[in-house]
């Protein structure tokens, strides 16, 4: 029987290509949206990370509740008397990003890499593709110098050649031996191509130094809260032991939360959300097809019924077409998904997901498996149900045109009003975070970030000995960068805004009288920045001073403060020759300018309390140089490359991106969101004025004798007019309204995602429910236009 409803089905379908393809094509974008968010979801979210056990893996952070510090980086110190005294965990590693320059291979080149604990690759479960791990030992200052390479640097650059083992590589001008081959891994140890043993001297660590990560896994039978208690008795006997520290708790993260932001799953499931919204919108779209489909049948059905055909023999007929129609449906949304995949793997920007890419695995095929079966019952069992509890008698006596009221015109207006109120919600969504995509892009950064070139180096230590050596080592590189044509300044500093450079936070307290409390401190961001730095980025000078290069090492510490900071610690009083301390060194710098508030790391985070030290006094192991440029920032790329090679043929660039990249790299995650979701709105809103057209066409095709009698006896065209336009204009204001309270319900999900407008804005509800109404009334018009131009002797021949 069941090859029978598929052959009867065929034909059908055959003889109704039309509404065929308008329900297939509806259910493919619902089916192929839903697919393809999901593959993300399941890659980010639900797929396991592959770690050993992943489950008992925590980062381990330090914390400062009197600084607003929830998580912080860990000091060497502080991981090396956690590891002596803690009980709760088998093992501890800690991991700090490094820079590597390769030399002696053909062009220079330099990568990002980290420094591990020997422990760690085993404290995660990632065996070495090929060779061995870190031993014991290989840790030590006096140790021979070896290195693990990643798997895709291993492809990349070096063919994936086995030889490569036993070689030796000139990294940061140190001949390291290659050991190991190591697996490509996320979050934890994917931000490096290269792994050397993160070599400890504890005679140059500083308590207060926090330069690493630490990661620990949790021993059989200790649940993550009794780590957690154990730990924090562990934070308070070393800050016993060392005061300065005693302010510095420490805070146990599941793995997974520090893999996946928390921002990062509300977005996703947000995006979720809204292709669930459309798929249900095209369900309904598709059910409000068959319930007219169906009402034309009527002659049909009550013959077969005549005939014998039972009720639940019909409804198998009915459920076996929209069966089809879903498969359909659901293998040309797959081949959408499929599409949508390999355009996201190939343009969505580095660093954005936690993953290296996005694929359609078993769980996504069995995904879109349950929503095709879902969606096909979903818009298919009540006009079957419907159709099949059709009265035999009623329909005969009427010519097929029973059924035109009672409860379908009820089930196909409600339909519309759902359609139209999830169109609702979606729409103000979409408008929410568009509004809030403007608001990030029109946030004053504090500098001007046109024509900025930017790039990282990273000095060879066997070259460059010493702050003073590299300070003349830069020194001449900008004077050579800023002899070329285009170039209207120079600069360095251990991290521009918004890019990958070193951006450290470090508590500092007022010396004197200020607004905080005695003896109290705030984290504040330095930075380590040339002379010529705020004139290149174009930063305001507010007052004060700018360095010159007689602010070096052998000269007073002197500091340029924010306006932010000035502000914070002193209110509306002058800030120069104040002095700053560092909180644990006790360095002390008298500052000298201030200038404007720069955003630095995050359009939707506030500029934070900023220090800047003279690059001639202090040199980080890997600084940005940023260029001012006259036209396109990458046109000066290859004269700043060969000035480079001039002065140092074996120091490679890195990171080169012009400002504007930057900047579009941050707002590329709620950019992301605004536009899907704009999308998917439209998708919504389309499908739904086809709905409330699809309904009000077929209500007035049924009552064509009705309103011909109307105007026979006497109606005008205009009422006729408003006699439709009316009834589908209150089907779609109750939907409308349903939406603008279902916004406001779950507005709340929203609110972690927005920026500069509030989730219940009444400008974005108002805008969009005035828009919605117009389309409706536009939905309308079309129906309305063709009842009110009914020749009413026509209409009363009609049957």
């Amino acid at each position: 029987m069941a090859t029978t409803d598929l052959r009867f089905t065929a034909r059908t379908l055959r003889k109704s290509p039309g509404f065929a393809l308008a329900a297939i094509l509806t259910l493919a974008l619902g089916i192929g949206a839903n697919t393809a968010i999901f593959s993300v979801v399941n890659a980010v979210m639900l797929r396991a990370l592959p770690f050993a056990a992943p489950d008992r893996l925590v980062w381990v952070a330090e914390k400062n509740d009197k600084l607003n510090l929830p998580y912080f980086a860990a000091s060497v110190l502080n991981y090396l008397s956690w590891r002596e005294i803690q009980h709760s965990f088998d093992q501890m590693g800690a991991v700090r990003q490094q820079s590597f320059n390769l030399t002696g291979r053909g062009e220079p080149q330099q990568f990002t890499g980290n420094e591990i604990s020997p422990s760690m690759f085993g404290l995660l479960g990632i065996r070495p593709l090929l060779g061995r791990d870190f031993r014991e030992g290989e840790d030590q200052p006096s140790s021979q110098p070896v290195v693990i390479i990643g798997e895709g640097l291993w492809k990349r650059r070096f063919g994936g050649e086995p030889s490569l083992l036993g070689r030796n590589l000139t990294l940061n001008g140190v001949s390291y031996t290659v050991v190991g081959i190591a697996p490509s891994s996320p979050g934890i140890l994917s931000q490096g191509d290269l792994w050397t043993p993160l070599l400890i001297d504890r005679g140059k660590q500083k308590r207060l130094n926090h330069v690493i990560a630490v990661f620990a896994r949790l021993k059989p039978g200790v649940t993550f809260d009794q780590a957690q208690a154990e730990m924090n008795a562990v934070s308070r006997r070393v800050g016993e032991q060392f005061p300065e520290v005693k302010d510095w708790g420490i805070h146990l993260q599941k793995i997974y939360d520090f893999v996946v932001a928390a921002e990062l799953r509300t977005a996703l499931l947000v995006l979720l959300g809204a292709v669930v919204l459309v798929l249900l919108i095209a369900s309904a779209n598709v059910a409000n097809l068959l319930l007219s489909r169906a009402a034309a049948r009527q002659k049909e059905i009550a013959v077969r019924i005549a005939v014998g055909a039972s009720h639940w023999r019909l409804l198998r007929q009915l459920l076996t077409e929209s069966g089809v129609l879903s498969l359909a449906g659901g293998i040309a949304g797959l081949a959408l998904a499929r599409l949508a995949v390999r355009l996201m793997n190939t343009s969505l920007p580095p660093n954005l997901l936690p993953v290296s890419d996005i694929s359609i695995d078993p769980a996504v095929l069995l995904f879109a498996l349950g929503i095709t079966i879902a969606s096909g019952l979903l818009f298919g069992m009540a006009p079957a149900w419907q159709a099949s509890r059709t009265d035999l008698h009623s329909v005969l006596k009427e010519g097929g045109r029973a059924g035109a009221g009672g409860a379908r015109p009820v089930l196909r207006n409600s339909l519309v009003a759902g359609e139209l109120a999830l169109a609702t919600l979606l729409l103000i969504g979409a408008g929410l975070l568009l509004q809030s995509l403007l608001h990030l892009q029109q946030v004053r950064l504090g500098f001007r970030p046109e024509g900025l070139l930017t790039f990282e180096l990273t000095p060879q230590p066997s070259k460059y000995r010493g702050v003073a050596s590299q300070a003349v080592f830069y020194r001449e590189l900008i004077e050579r960068l800023r002899s070329l044509p285009g170039v209207s300044g120079a600069a360095v500093s251990t991290c521009v805004p918004f890019g990958n450079g070193l951006q450290a936070r470090t508590p500092t307290a007022p010396v004197g009288p200020s607004l905080l409390e005695a003896g109290q401190s705030i984290p504040m961001d330095w930075r380590s920045v040339s002379p010529d730095y705020f004139h290149t980025m174009e930063i305001p000078l507010l007052r004060g001073r700018l360095f010159t290069d007689a602010d070096d090492s052998t000269a007073p510490n002197v500091a340029i403060v924010s306006q932010g900071t000035v502000k914070r610690l002193w209110g509306d009083g002058d800030a120069l020759g104040r002095v700053l301390r560092v909180v644990g060194s006790g360095q002390e710098f008298t500052v000298v300018g201030v200038v404007a508030d720069v955003r630095g790391s995050a359009l939707n985070a506030e500029p934070y309390p900023t220090m800047y030290r003279s690059a001639n006094a202090v040199i980080w192991p890997t600084m940005d140089v940023v260029l001012r440029t006259a036209g396109d920032p990458h046109s000066a790329l290859p004269a700043a490359r060969q000035k480079l090679r001039e002065l140092d043929s074996d120091l490679p660039m890195s990171s080169v991106r012009s400002m504007d990249e930057w900047l579009s790299d941050s707002a590329a995650r709620p950019r992301l969101d605004a536009v899907l979701v704009a999308i998917f709105a439209c998708v919504a809103l389309l499908i739904a004025a086809i709905g409330v057209y699809g309904v009000l066409s077929y209500m007035v095709n049924q009552r064509t004798r009705e309103i011909g009698l109307r105007m026979a006896l006497g109606a005008q065209r205009s009422t006729v007019l408003r006699l439709v336009v009316r009834e589908g204009m209150l089907v779609a204001l109750a939907g409308i309204a349903a939406g603008l309270l279902a916004a406001i319900l779950v507005s709340r999900v929203l609110s972690t995602l927005l920026y500069g407008v509030p989730a219940r804005d009444p400008a974005t509800f108002g805008v969009v429910a005035i828009a919605l109404a117009l389309v409706a009334l536009a939905a309308c018009v079309a129906p309305a236009m063709r009842a009110s131009r009914v020749d009413p002797i026509v209409a009363l021949r009609y049957e």
